[in-house]
């Protein structure tokens, strides 16, 4: 009988991650937002806040899942052999088993026809798009082959060009698979991965492939792999992206493969992603290649996206590509999926049971038998199955109503009418669905989504009953209309859960003030529950009533305690009046708690690291890490067939293989996934310590060991995490070292004791969940004390008091491991919060009062003989009924005759505690009736808190945690490491391509990418991705979400975090309109002249390189540097060759020819002028040669030899001539970093951070680029930049060439507000002793009214040694402003005045428009080395080369960063009184940038804003200035100005809609309110904003053009 078997993965199960998702994520704010504070709890015997309270509707805080249903696609009923006859015929076959979908066939069909006919095809995601163009060009090239004539046959026939590298090592391996049969085929792929030369190609071959054996495989013949072979014999098909066609076209012998090639197809595949300054750059690239090209009339071009939008937007989609290629379409040119929906044979009704046994059981034919349900008796489980539900009426209501994306919760009310069914029942049912096959195609492939968003806050109301919203309001009423209540923000003490409100005192009340990060100016009050309930922190040094406050709950009236006594503080009575303390604020706006003393206020913000590490580590845990195969047949010997007569009655088996678990993570940032991947493995790593803490107590609970010493535990621990390689390295394998990784082990056992004693008294320590304890051994010897006269404790109340005195001591921070293990610093900082190590002294005096890594052990008197108050000097008067000085005497003795301390200074070493494993008979906790909180310390049952009146009971932590959510995940017994790693543009290319090789071979659990994985990407069976913000669009999404569930049978699961911007939050409340909303074609102008210049630079250098070639020189940068090439450059286009003229003409837009100067040169100015781009950039490099040359002089001059000899190297090693032995230099490199040529993906106005200035021009160096705008905030000087697990430290400005001192940076002058209209200004030009005219009404600025700018346009340098990745976010939060400056040689597009209701309303559009970005910080720069820092320059301070700064005097000139730029400006006076409020403008500004974004589908990144003071009738009022983001403009904003005025109406209503369909009082994150406006979060009001609006909604007419006076 032959062997029967079954199948089953431990998939993820929807329900049980979304269940496991949400506890998750409420346990993770329970646990940062530990609520205590009387009158906020509802239940204390279920430890319920009003937080759990308010999230029991689930939808302040997850929704979801939805299910997408995705159906296969219609196959063809013409055979492929029909229509590309050579590819499918007898000799060339690509698979018997192939049956081309109907639109695959549509595209074969139409890619055949004699006359070039351009196609788009729009089909979804794995629709099978690259065989619709790949076969036909395939058949084409046989064909060819088949010709008499060579010049027929050979020759590049095809270029694919894919968007990343990511997507074209992915659709390789499709290649390779499918061109072994066509060993005639030529085809290579051409990318920044190629290498030159074949030997070192096949090396890195060798390298990367190999068979299943994991030996290296070779190439197949017809696989080209090195450049130089391409160069010699060009392929059939090149496969390349965008950056390399580019480079390709500039390179002479490369440029050479196109030369007389018979170019037959061009596809640009994902093209969706060509918009703004990308679609731009690959217009220009697309028109310059038809102008090299012989036939360029002969070629067509294929555009494929899954994304593109559907038939309502075929006009849009057509004139897209016509701008992309160049070339006409036609709308029969389209090509769409269509879906396949087998026609029902009958609807019988079957019970849910059915389908939950067949989603568990291995025999699929004896349960379908047991129902009567088997429909395909000789069938395949997969055919038994989809003949089932073909059957069944479930599955026919199931494609009735799941048309569109539906919760589960919808389908299973809907299934439910035909019978009941809980959501479980409904994902069986799902399931089962999913494993329906048919002719290899699925029922359906099911995809499920989920959202979950962010707290912006909690707002309570003080009155009774207590509220909490977590929308921002002010006053709340009840819904009697009886009762008002003023509402506040809420704060929460981190450690002991106390609350405290937030706000600013205006006018006699507290109101809402916003979080601005480090300019956070808000007030905390903490909320007094008694006039003794307040332990001031030792540093505060007030001691009289002058922080204690009154509020009244009803109207939020708020004045001092002292001042109440002798004045009613409002009308409302006094019973609605709570005390407060309002706290003094210390380093970096720290609140600390007076309550505890330890811990801070923070409000009830989900910090996006955080809280997306808590659900990235939930849904890890729920991935399946093994696959179980059942057999269920009888054994039979495999060579006769014969039964053993040994083998007995055959039983199930189970045979059980390991999965690795895998998901993608995205984010829209660079800079965020970079953080986030190290983040992430961090979090975890807490994790698995903890986890592996949790193990070892309870192999000690098994064996009855009750106690063992802390070097015992770790040593277990240690063992422990060895075993499980938790501390593996990703790429070290089984091989690595073996004491590298028991050392690796060892210090993450350190890390995590020390991390668990620091953090003991925390609700969600290990401690409070009575896993363990801690006691000091020292204090078992000398409890004695406490036994007898006269303070008679009993021996427990004695040892716990020492014990508590201890761990005061612990909790200080001062503890080590002392000779056993050295902490590291950034372990410091991750267990303790700094670096410096935290030390203990006797007595804090003088100056050690002042230094916060120093604690005193002893009380410390005021000047008026009091103590400050001190917990340990609380404890013992408490516990002993003695005086404080008396007390003090005891601490006094405990320092001396306990600790004996040999030092002043003095560190706990954790080898003298012993660890109490919980739940053993011996150990005993306790819990506080008032407070909650757990301890293993009772003296005489007084809470441990020192200032909680609260009495302790017996409790039995560990048995009531055995449900609790964190109790689950650390006793699971998975204890593999997460290893997740960057994927963005950050990285150099070797680097990106070995991570995702990595992943994709299953070494790395995770990606965290920006967007370099987001297209087309296929990572067969994963099954999960994680977006850790909403997408700019519905496009994106599906294209991320498209990267999971590709593999048959298979579930996907889609999870989103909504963060804190209105884009996303609008998302939240409509998930459908992200999951299948309209999807709007890409829209771009080829207007920008910064772009433009950089092709005709390329077309320029091109053209020159071919004929010199020896400055190219194989790609090296020296001879254009050091010999002479540049000048060479600048000859050749003097004498303005005319073929270099007629190409030009050729390959940029008409339009653009007189305005770039094409025909009459003009154009080689701003390359090799004065102020040219390469003039600039080849000047700087003569310029630090020069100066390292004199150095090195210098060195010999005074016989420093061991100098000379560093600065010879640097010297050969920057410079790399031919004499310098040094290697060589990117010449493409250094023109792109320098931005003379197009950087396709990069912004259009860049600059570098440069990690390590020697390495500049080599290969493996990072790519640190930031547009201009974005780079005064996220790369200025201080800021932290982490990239590919590394931290840098911006530290210098980098010069001008040439230049030294005053003159090495290019100047500006800003005013920050104009004395009599209140404008900023700004000016590039000399400032003189008059002053200069305010740009906006013209008064004079005098000259001490400006400061001095510096822009940054050659860079910045970072600190010479990198840094690790701390578990705080980097510091990069550098303010900046925008403003509008006007230009008065911008180009004015159009100007429109119109009269709506009676007032007047101008709207006009103009291109190359001027902006500044101004930073606000103010930086002390050193003129010689451009060293820069808030704080001064020091005396000795190093360059960025690492070597002495010639500046030993330490002098510097203060400038700001500036930034200024040309782009598209629309810019709209609305002429009325009240357009002169500033805050009324600003939520107009806001309201209308959210409008422009969501009405014409642009990514609300893609444009910003600002208000400009503009004189009518003699008063200045604000217009609203809106502009694109990209420098140059990409055309988004002009498009708001019409002849007609109906899109500004569209606009003004979709602004109108997002003001007045939110419901907060003032302004949050759903409508107007993101990140980047957080200065003037309290300035925004969408009521105001919604007044104003509706003004001037209504009719348009149009008015006589002319300014409004």
């Amino acid at each position: 009988m032959a062997e029967r078997e079954g199948q089953k993965s431990y998939a993820m199960i929807p329900s049980i991650v979304e269940r496991d998702i949400e506890e998750g994520l409420l346990s993770f704010i329970n646990r940062e937002f530990p609520i205590s504070t009387p009158g906020f709890m509802t239940d204390r015997k279920e430890d319920k806040t009003i937080v759990d309270a308010f999230v029991d509707d689930r939808e302040n805080l997850v929704k979801g899942p939805w299910l997408e249903i995705r159906r296969p696609f219609r196959k063809s009923e013409v055979e492929t052999k029909e229509v590309l006859p050579l590819l499918a015929g007898d000799v060339y076959q690509i698979g018997n088993d192939f049956t081309p979908y109907k639109h695959q066939m549509a595209a074969f069909e139409r890619l055949k026809a004699p006359e070039p006919k351009s196609t788009i095809v729009a089909t979804g995601t794995g629709s099978g798009k690259t065989e619709c163009f790949l076969y036909p060009i395939l058949d084409y090239i046989l064909h060819c082959n088949e010709e008499h004539d060579e010049k027929k046959r050979k020759g590049i026939k095809a270029i694919i060009i894919y968007p990343m590298n990511a997507l074209a090592n992915d659709q390789m391996k499709r290649m390779r698979a499918l061109f072994k049969n066509y060993p005639q085929i030529c085809y290579g792929v051409y990318n920044g991965n190629t290498e030159h030369t074949q030997s070192k190609a096949l090396a890195e071959y060798h390298r990367t492939y190999h068979d299943e054996a994991g030996e290296p495989i070779d190439p197949a013949p017809n696989e080209i792999i090195s450049r130089e072979v391409m160069q010699e014999r060009p392929p059939h098909i090149l496969i390349t992206n965008y950056s390399m066609l580019e480079y390709m076209m500039l390179r002479p012998k490369d440029d050479a493969v196109f030369s007389g090639a018979k170019l037959k197809f061009i596809v640009l595949d994902e093209a969706h992603i060509y918009k703004g300054a990308t679609g731009m750059e690959t217009s220009l690239l697309m028109r310059r290649l038809r102008a090299r090209i012989s036939e360029p009339d002969s070629v067509q071009y294929i555009l494929t996206s899954a994304t593109l939008g559907g038939p309502d937007a075929d006009g849009d989609i057509l004139s897209f590509a016509e701008k992309l290629c160049g070339v006409a379409f036609q709308r029969s040119g389209i090509i769409r999926s269509t879906e396949k929906r087998p026609a029902m044979e009958d609807f019988l009704d079957f019970a849910p049971a059915l389908f939950e046994e067949l989603q568990r059981s291995p025999d699929i034919s004896s349960v379908l038998a047991r129902y009567h349900a088997d429909f395909a008796p000789g069938g395949s489980e997969g055919e038994k199955l989809y003949a089932l539900f073909l059957h069944s009426r479930l599955f026919a209501l199931l494609r009735k109503v799941a048309h569109q994306p539906i919760t589960v919760a919808q389908l299973r009310q809907a299934l439910s009418e035909i019978c009941p069914m809980t959501n479980e029942q409904v994902i069986s049912f799902i399931a089962v669905c999913a494993r329906a096959e048919k002719d290899g195609a699925n029922l359906i492939k099911p995809r499920y989504h989920f959202f979950v968003r962010a707290l912006e806050g909690a707002y309570i109301t003080l009155a009774s009953p207590k509220h909490l919203f977590l929308h921002r309001k002010h006053s709340f009423t009840s819904e009697n209309n009886k009762t008002d209540a003023a509402v506040f923000e809420a704060a929460v003490c981190t450690d002991c859960g106390r609350m405290a409100i937030v706000g600013r005192e205006e006018g006699g009340a507290l109101r809402p003030s916003a979080r601005k990060g480090l300019d956070d100016l808000s007030d905390f009050y903490y909320l007094k529950d008694s006039a003794e309930d307040v332990l001031i922190d030792e540093e505060d040094c007030a001691d009289d009533a002058t922080n204690d406050f009154v509020i009244c709950s009803v109207c939020g009236t708020i004045s001092t305690e002292a001042d109440t006594k002798f004045k009613p503080l409002c009308e409302h009575s006094e019973s609605n009046y709570r005390k407060l303390r309002k706290i003094e604020q210390h380093k970096n706006h720290v609140a600390r708690c007076p309550a505890c003393g330890f811990g801070s206020f923070r409000r009830f913000y989900l910090g996006s690291e955080a809280a997306t590490a808590v659900l990235g580590t939930e849904l890890f845990e729920q991935l399946p890490n093994e696959e179980v195969t059942i057999t269920s047949a009888l054994k039979e010997n495999q060579n006769s067939g014969r039964r053993s007569i040994f083998a007995g009655t055959a039983q199930p088996q189970q045979i059980r293989k390991k999965l690795m678990r895998q998901f993608l993570c995205f984010s829209d940032s660079r800079s965020e996934a970079a953080f986030f991947a190290s983040y992430m493995e961090r979090s975890y790593d807490e994790f698995l310590r903890r986890r592996g803490i949790w193990h070892i107590a309870e192999k000690y609970r098994n064996s009855g060991i009750e106690k063992v010493s802390v070097f015992q535990f770790v040593d277990e621990l240690s063992r422990y995490f060895e075993n499980n390689r938790s501390f593996a390295e990703w790429d070290a394998g089984e091989n690595q070292d073996v004491g590298k990784l028991s050392a690796a082990s060892r210090s993450n056992a350190w890390v995590a004791i020390l991390n668990e004693m620091f953090n003991a008294r925390r609700g969600t320590s290990l401690v409070s969940m009575g896993v363990l304890s801690f006691a000091y051994r020292r204090n078992a010897q000398v409890a004695t004390a406490f036994q007898g006269d006269p303070y008679n404790l009993s021996s427990q109340d004695a040892i716990a008091l020492l014990e508590l005195l201890t761990q005061d001591a612990v909790f200080s921070g001062a503890v080590d491991a002392g000779k056993e293990y050295t902490l590291t610093a950034a372990e410091r900082e991750y267990i303790f919060f700094t670096p410096s190590a935290k030390k203990l002294v006797l007595l804090r005096t003088g100056d050690s009062a002042k230094q916060s890594w120093i604690s005193g052990w002893r009380g410390r008197k005021r000047p008026n003989g009091n103590y400050y108050p001190n917990s340990r000097l609380v404890r013992l008067t408490r516990a002993l009924g003695i005086s404080d000085d008396e007390a003090d005497a005891i601490l006094e003795d405990y320092w001396t005759d306990v600790f004996k301390a040999e030092t002043e200074e003095f560190v706990l070493d954790a080898n003298d505690f012993d660890i109490c494993i919980g739940g053993t008979e011996g150990a005993k906790f306790y819990r506080c009736k008032k407070c909650g909180r757990v301890t293993p310390y009772n003296v005489k049952k007084h809470c441990a808190s020192v200032k909680c009146a609260g009495m302790l009971e017996p409790c039995d932590p560990l048995k009531d945690s055995a449900m609790n959510h964190y109790a689950r995940l650390y006793s699971s017994s998975h204890s593999e490491p997460l290893y997740i790693k960057e994927h963005t543009a950050q990285l150099a290319k070797d680097q990106q391509t070995r991570y995702q090789e990595a992943f994709v071979q299953k070494k790395i659990n995770a990606l965290s990418c920006s967007t370099t994985f987001e297209m087309g990407v296929d990572v067969g069976s994963l099954e999960t991705v994680y977006m850790r913000d909403v997408p700019p669009s519905p496009s994106n999404y599906v294209q991320r979400a498209g990267r999971a569930g590709r593999a048959k049978h298979s579930a996907a699961f889609v999870m989103t975090y909504a963060k804190l911007s209105s884009h996303d939050f609008t998302y939240y409340d409509d998930p459908t309109a992200m999951i299948s909303g309209k999807i709007k074609a890409p829209i771009f102008e080829i207007e920008n002249e910064k772009i433009l210049n950089r092709h005709i630079f390329a077309v320029a250098l091109s053209s020159f390189f071919a004929q010199h070639k020896e400055v190219y020189a194989g790609d090296n940068q020296t001879v254009l540097l050091n010999e002479g090439g540049y000048e060479l450059l600048k000859e050749y286009l003097n004498t303005q060759p005319e073929n270099l003229r007629q190409l030009l003409l050729r390959s940029i837009p008409t339009k653009m020819h007189q305005r770039l100067g094409i025909s009459d040169f003009g154009w080689i100015n701003r390359l090799c002028g004065e102020n040219g781009v390469l003039e600039i950039a080849v000047q700087d490099f003569r310029g630090t040669v020069a100066e390292m040359e004199r150095e090195l002089f210098a060195c010999r001059r005074r016989h420093d030899d061991e100098a000379a000899g560093v600065w010879s190297r640097t010297l050969r090693n920057f410079r790399c001539s031919k004499d310098d032995n040094a290697g060589k230099k990117s010449l493409i490199g250094f023109l792109v970093r320098n931005n003379v040529l197009p950087k396709y993906g990069f912004p259009v106005d860049t600059v570098e951070l440069i990690p390590d200035i020697n390495a500049v021009g080599r290969g493996k160096a990072l790519q640190l680029a930031r547009d201009l705008q974005m780079a005064i905030a996220e790369y200025a000087p201080g800021a932290e930049v982490v990239a590919d697990g590394k931290m840098y430290v911006s530290r210098y400005i980098r010069k001008m060439p040439g230049k030294n001192a005053d003159a090495a940076w290019e100047k500006g002058f800003y005013c920050p507000k104009c004395p009599a209209c209140g404008q900023p200004n700004f000016t590039k030009d000399p400032v003189t002793g008059s002053g200069r005219e305010c740009v906006s009404c013209h008064t004079p600025i005098k000259r001490l009214s400006w400061r001095k700018t510096l822009e940054h346009r050659m860079g910045f340098c970072a600190e010479k040694e990198a840094r690790p990745v701390p578990m705080r976010r980097p510091e990069h939060d550098f303010k900046t402003d925008d403003y509008y400056i006007g230009d008065p040689h911008r180009n004015l597009i159009a100007k429109q005045i119109f009269e709506v209701n009676g007032q007047a309303l101008q709207i006009e559009s103009t291109s190359n428009d001027s902006l500044v970005v101004i930073g606000q910080t103010d930086y002390k720069v050193c003129p010689a080395c451009g060293y820069a820092s808030e704080t001064g320059i020091p005396l000795e301070h190093k360059n960025s080369r690492g070597y002495r700064c010639v500046n030993k005097e330490g002098n510097s000139a203060e400038y700001r960063l500036s930034h200024d730029f040309k782009t598209d400006v629309a810019k709209i006076t609305l002429a009325t009184q009240e357009a002169a409020d500033i805050n009324v403008m600003l939520s107009v500004l806001y309201a209308l940038l959210e409008g422009l974004s969501r009405e014409m589908g642009i990514e609300r990144t893609d444009i910003k804003g600002c208000l400009f003071y503009t004189s009518v009738d003699g008063c200045m009022i604000f217009s609203v200035v809106l502009y694109d983001a990209v420098a140059g403009g990409a055309g988004h904003v002009r498009r708001i100005v019409t002849a007609d005025g109906q899109a500004f109406q569209r606009v003004l209503a979709k602004a109108i809609s997002v003001v007045d369909n939110c419901d907060c009082d003032s302004s949050c994150y759903r409508c107007l309110r993101n990140y980047y406006n957080q200065k003037i979060h309290d300035n925004l009001n969408r009521n105001q904003a919604s007044a104003f609006l509706h003004q001037w909604v209504g009719n348009m007419n149009p008015l006589p053009v002319e300014t409004i006076e």
